[in-house]
């Protein structure tokens, strides 16, 4: 670890020794966070091809605040990691994750939310598409959302819905994976029990991927696109112990330089919450739609060392599957399963005037298994191990293996 890393890391310690003095119910918390990872395919090179293994230190300083003034509640979680490499230390990185929103509410019958997510992060290796980089490739991802909501306890309540999204790259080889949208929606909600809640909405988004197709060098093409959907959309909460989402599109999706991204189908995600017992807790998310819609669904649900999300697939199909069982009051036993299944079309090979779309398929599961133990209220130590394995259909893209072994400790208090 750096001397300014360990510097700011006392320094935390103290503030959070001190933020802790003020009290329990403090809505501001902090902490320090030390993990320690190691890595069998670092680039996530093809099934056959020598394999690189590294392992690398990851330093968090966290912070965050949850504090209700009237009838709003402002809430924000902030944290900046430092990752060293044992070997390969041209991957080096400083990333950081920020969430921040307000949920606001009337005396009457509006109310709302408004949110910022920016997180950056080292990209994952192994893309479908693009170059084999072996050097420092940052993701930075964004959205903006807010949402107002007119009847909030009435039988019927129209909402509105506004998001705008972003990504972009450090690495230059990455560029026409770029794109930025805006997304207006406006809907209408039926509540005809305090169990259901049943509405329908219509949604447009605009966007464009600005690096789309190289016409030569250093010259690009912009692709921009037009998604129309009609969505109907369900929360049931069948018992105390079971709670079902789920939102079921019609999608159109129109693009000006990129044809073979158009699309036009269902498309939607279903996610069920399930407690069946105080210490078992089970999550199932469905979800069906473009890659980079689906992508900022599941932020933060990579497993291994990064959070990145990029995803050009024109449909992906993924399942997540997480269960927390808590063995006693200190330990809990947590399991994560994913697979994704996504349909490829090649972009980055394009060049003006192209005759045709390198096309196909890839699978991907991954699985990881942890333990965590907190033996006080403020210090959490655990340990994990992960397997992921994909396989390709064509050369669109190429099957892989990686296991992710890890553990960390975690100080924070509030």
């Amino acid at each position: 670890m750096n001397k300014s890393i360990l510097r700011v890391a006392i320094t935390s310690l103290g503030l959070a020794a001190a933020q802790g003095a003020m009290g329990q119910d403090s809505p501001f918390y902090v902490g320090i966070a030390q993990a320690f990872t190691r890595e069998s395919n670092l680039f996530r090179v093809a099934t056959g091809q020598p394999e690189t293994s590294d392992s690398y230190s990851t330093t968090s300083l966290l912070a965050g605040i949850n504090q209700p003034f009237g009838r709003q509640r402002f809430f924000t979680d902030a944290a900046v990691r430092q990752n060293l490499y044992a070997d390969n230390d041209q991957l080096d990185n400083t990333a950081h994750s920020l969430a921040a929103g307000l949920d606001w509410e009337t005396i009457e019958q509006l109310s709302g939310r408004l949110g910022y997510t920016h997180n950056r992060a080292l990209a994952r290796f192994g893309a479908d598409q693009g170059p084999a980089l072996t050097t420092k490739n940052q993701e930075t991802n964004q959205e903006f959302y807010a949402s107002a909501q007119y009847g909030r306890v009435s039988l019927l309540a129209l909402e509105g819905t506004f998001k705008h999204r972003r990504l972009d790259y450090s690495a230059p080889e990455f560029a026409f994976a770029e794109f930025e949208q805006d997304a207006l929606g406006l809907g209408l909600l039926y509540r005809p029990s305090g169990l259901l809640t049943l509405g329908i909405a219509g949604r447009h988004t605009k966007g464009r991927y600005p690096f789309a197709i190289q016409v030569t060098p250093g010259v690009f093409q912009q692709d921009d696109f037009d998604r129309n959907d009609v969505d109907l959309t369900a929360v049931w909460v069948p018992s105390d112990l079971s709670t079902v989402r789920a939102r079921l599109s019609y999608t159109k999706e129109s693009h000006e330089a990129v044809a073979s991204r158009d699309i036009s189908g269902a498309t939607g995600a279903i996610r069920w919450d399930y407690k069946p017992t105080g210490k078992l807790t089970f999550t199932t998310d469905l979800i069906r739609d473009t890659g980079a819609e689906s992508s900022f669904q599941r932020t933060g649900q990579d497993s291994g060392g990064t959070t990145s999300i990029g995803d050009t697939s024109e449909l992906a199909t993924i399942v997540l599957f997480r269960t927390l069982y808590e063995a006693t009051a200190k330990i809990q036993v947590q399991l994560n399963a994913r697979y994704v299944k996504r349909d490829l079309v090649n972009t980055f090979a394009l060049s003006s005037g192209s005759a045709s779309v390198e096309s196909g398929t890839d699978e991907l599961g991954a699985v990881r298994l942890g333990l965590n133990w907190a033996p006080t209220r403020s210090l959490l130590l655990g340990c994990g191990y992960g397997y992921e394995k994909r396989r390709a259909s064509s050369a669109v893209s190429y099957g892989y293996t990686a296991k992710v072994a890890g553990c960390f400790g975690q100080f924070k208090v509030q």
